[in-house]
């Protein structure tokens, strides 16, 4: 199973009593989070990527078709899952014992689930199938291709432990079905070599703050990160609120874009998929000086206004649809003024207007690169008093403005994560962009201060002395 750490934070319900969240993503039930030092949006992950936005336009869409989808997973529970029509449902066992299905049913809530949860209204599912990591994707195979309508895209956030699900996954690559497929929760050690090469699409996690997840594993072929960590909103088998995450959480926010970009354009290719979610990709800052890992911050926004741009012009011509995907200019969105209220919030500790912030959310999604709407609004979120937030938005200027600043910023967090036990801070990931504090501060724990294990530190401090370090200019 890819994510092993399904937690629900307590959140002191006083302390918000008078907050106001009107220009952000409806909290409706769910309470901010509290994560290391700082203060989160619940559906933060949903909020990173543009998910709401996305669903919103697409309402105004006609004649759009629903998207078959297959899951691959533990086990569910049918209850708490939104079905279209009844198919056979998985259940999660223990032997020959039935046990609850949380984590099918956690990766099902991101995919489809009601409300804010989700990423997709336009889902079918037609396949909710028990596998694990040796046997039973055989199975689960084989079934696919007796259904009369088979899916367009599989979300699989567990592994495989056997060389031989890379046939399977060949095979259904050749049938035109995106498998998309968990990295894995075990950074340092290497995706297995069957799963680095398998044609799928890879998919890491990155925290609130935008760095990757601590446990998150990396290659050459890791296509995209979503925002996951161990703070992502979902639904458990209960059908009650959790904390979900890692790249199992990651894993159904990529899926369920790719099958709205598939409800406008159903023959896109993976190959199409992969250069259109790479060319839309946030810049991340670990690209600039992993050797190998160059993947980026998934834009479920842009993605799918680019989708949309290659559907009007083209329809369902797939030369024209290939030739509009390598025409720079469908990647371009014009900057829209922005009001004085919008521009002034950095001036300010007034609060946006929930169109206000639509209106700055959407600029940011679409320009990225241009780092004025990251500032504004990681000024916007801090007025609102969500830290971590703006934290996320700050760095994403930082990564175009000033890497060196961002290190330097990485470094002082890593000190506090060492010295307030943050052991799954993310800051704690990328060693060779540390410096000499983080020794330090690893020293003073092993010489009886407070904070995280000596243990851990321990281990640290010898990865540490073993890396070699990189300085941004």
């Amino acid at each position: 199973m890819k994510n092993q750490k399904i937690r629900i934070l307590a959140c002191v319900l006083g302390l918000f009593s008078s907050f106001q969240a009107t220009a952000f993503v409806e909290l409706e039930k769910r309470q901010p989070l509290e994560v290391e030092d700082g203060r989160l949006t619940p559906y933060w992950a949903q909020e990173y990527i543009g998910a709401d936005l996305v669903k919103e336009e697409m309402r105004l869409l006609p004649n759009l078709q629903r998207v078959p989808m297959a899951v691959y997973d533990v086990g569910f529970e049918k209850e708490h899952i939104n079905l279209a029509f009844d198919i056979p449902v998985d259940r999660a066992m223990n032997g020959n014992r039935p046990m609850k299905g949380h984590h099918g049913t956690s990766v099902a809530s991101l995919i489809n689930g009601k409300g804010m949860v989700s990423v997709s209204e336009f889902v079918n599912y037609v396949q909710l199938k028990k596998v694990s990591p040796a046997v039973f994707y055989f199975g689960a195979v084989r079934e696919l291709k007796e259904l009369p309508v088979k899916p367009q895209v599989i979300s699989n956030s567990m592994g495989w432990t056997s060389e031989s699900v890379l046939e399977l996954a060949t095979e259904v690559d050749q049938m035109g079905i995106i498998w998309v497929m968990a990295a894995g929760n075990e950074h340092p050690n290497e995706i297995a070599e069957h799963e680095r090469v398998a044609p799928v699409i890879s998919v890491g996690s990155y925290s609130p703050r935008g760095l990757q997840t601590l446990s998150s594993q990396e290659s050459d072929q890791l296509d995209i990160l979503a925002p996951a960590d161990e703070y992502q909103a979902a639904l458990d088998g209960n059908g009650q609120e959790v904390l979900f995450g890692e790249t199992s959480g990651a894993t159904p926010l990529i899926s369920a874009s790719i099958a709205n970009a598939k409800a406008l354009i159903p023959s896109l290719s993976r190959a199409q998929i992969e250069s259109l979610m790479k060319r839309t990709a946030i810049r991340s800052f670990h690209s600039l000086y992993s050797e190998k890992n160059k993947a980026g911050l998934f834009n479920a926004y842009r993605f799918f206004k680019v989708v949309q741009r290659l559907h009007a012009v083209c329809g369902a011509n797939a030369p024209c649809i290939q030739a509009q995907m390598d025409n720079r200019q469908n990647y371009l969105f014009e900057a829209q003024v922005l009001s004085p209220r919008i521009t002034a919030v950095c001036h300010s500790r007034q609060g946006l207007s929930k169109a206000e912030m639509k209106a700055l959310r959407t600029q940011y999604l679409l320009n990225a690169e241009q780092s004025q709407y990251a500032r504004l609004l990681s000024c916007a979120y801090r007025n609102e008093g969500y830290s971590i937030n703006a934290d996320y938005y700050e760095n994403i200027a930082l990564i175009h403005e000033n890497p060196k600043a961002l290190q330097n910023k990485i470094q002082t967090q890593a000190v506090q994560a060492v010295l307030h036990g943050y052991t799954a801070s993310a800051s704690l990931r990328d060693l060779q962009i540390l410096n000499d504090s983080f020794r330090e501060a690893l020293l003073k724990i092993l010489s009886g201060e407070t904070g995280m294990e000596p243990y851990q530190a321990r281990d640290l401090l010898k990865a540490y002395d073993n890396t070699v370090k990189v300085e941004l200019p």
